[in-house]
């Protein structure tokens, strides 16, 4: 009975396989920065080490666009230029909770010929965003710029890794932050964006300036054997996230599908950067067969209630946690790390949103992979 149960639940995932839209995780293209930075709107081909091209399709309510976000750090401030395809405004939030709860925003557009950026606050899990300094915070970005033309706005802005503020993110050298972002075609910017939005990952270098060309290094077998794992790993969690969302309907399995696709194709990035063959992706299969039974069991049992689908995907972030912590100890070449860290980044920032939706029903959720130390640190992070 139950092995027609699960070979039914695996035909339901081949039939809506495909109606979840599937995002395409972003290249991060490296350059040497040899060009000294200035906060002119203008984005000169020197003057950032890191860069990537966001993009959100079209879909209700939004009529589909793009971010293209630059970077550089240093051991003490951040270097920033966001792109947008937008003549009004854009936003970037770092660190969310739970969906923009708790994240660290950007707000900017440029009216009259200058740059109006607001360092702001999200208190909700969709608004209200407030400017740091009317919740007693402070405005912490040191310098910007921006220019718009040809329905494109560009902002450059500059501030402290760590500014002390406790409604900004701190950053840390050669660590990574999820962020969402937003673009809009209304200049009031009490209004919802309506152009496309999203989420990816800011990876920050160790401080020093990344090196153009530099050759990709040699993975262990070891290394190459986790950068798989991991890859499927993902997958894995998208596939369970699917199903899950196919039987009851929950946004945040939704959303989260699409992470997890983001999150596969940051790993595939690197594995086909060192030439390593993926597994195939095919709905609910895998190679690895720990993460078949995992898959296969705890889709079963979520399938059973809201509150069980938010508990085994809870329990699912607990496990990847734990894998990704492990494969990072494991690993020593940069680019992989770099990829793991925005990983962690999102499997913490998953748990937190499973778990404080469980809360939103009166569940406590019990780790139980993690420890109790670690799982507080990072659900109330």
């Amino acid at each position: 009975m139950r092995s027609a149960l699960i070979a039914l639940i695996l035909g339901l995932l081949l039939l809506f396989s495909g109606c979840i839209e599937r995002q395409e995780a972003p290249e991060v293209m490296e350059q040497e920065a040899n060009e000294e930075w200035k906060a002119d709107g203008i984005i000169g081909d020197g003057e950032y080490s890191r860069s990537m091209l966001l993009q959100g399709s079209a879909r209700q309510g939004y009529s589909g666009g793009d971010l293209a976000v630059s970077w550089k750090n240093d051991k003490e401030y951040l270097f920033l230029a966001l792109n947008g395809s937008t003549d009004a405004w854009l936003a970037i939030g770092f660190d969310p909770l739970e969906w923009m709860k708790n994240a660290d925003i950007i707000l900017a557009s440029v009216q009259g010929g200058k740059a109006v950026v607001l360092d702001e606050y999200c208190t909700g899990n969709y608004g209200p965003h407030i400017e740091d300094t009317m919740l007693g915070g402070s405005d912490d970005i040191m310098e910007s710029g921006g220019s718009k033309s040809a329905g494109r706005t560009v902002i450059e802005l500059k501030r402290r890794l760590d500014t002390g503020d406790r409604f900004d993110k701190a950053f840390s050298p050669g660590g990574a932050v999820s962020m969402i972002w937003a673009l809009s075609s209304n200049p009031d910017i009490s209004l919802k964006h309506n152009i496309a939005y999203g989420e990816g990952i800011l990876s920050l270098t160790g401080g020093e300036a990344a090196a153009a060309g530099a050759a990709v290094a040699t993975l262990t077998a070891r290394e190459k054997d986790g950068l798989i794992f991991i890859w499927e790993e993902e997958k894995a969690a998208r596939d369970l996230y699917n199903g899950l969302y196919e039987k009851n309907n929950m946004t945040i399995f939704l959303d989260l599908v699409r992470s997890e696709s983001s999150h596969m194709d940051q790993a595939r990035t690197v594995m086909e950067k060192q030439g390593l063959t993926l597994p195939p992706d095919e709905p609910g299969v895998f190679q690895n067969q720990t993460l078949q039974e995992i898959h296969d069991q705890l889709l079963a049992e979520g399938l059973q209630s809201d509150q069980d689908a938010l508990t085994v995907a809870a329990i699912f972030e607990e496990i990847s946690i734990v894998d990704l912590e492990k494969e990072l100890l494991a690993s020593q070449a940069e680019d992989v790390r770099t990829v793991y860290d925005g990983l962690l980044a999102g499997s913490r920032k998953h748990l937190r949103s499973y778990v404080s939706d469980l809360e939103g029903q009166g569940i406590e959720y019990q780790p139980r992979y993690l420890e109790a130390e670690q799982f507080q640190e990072i659900v109330k992070s």
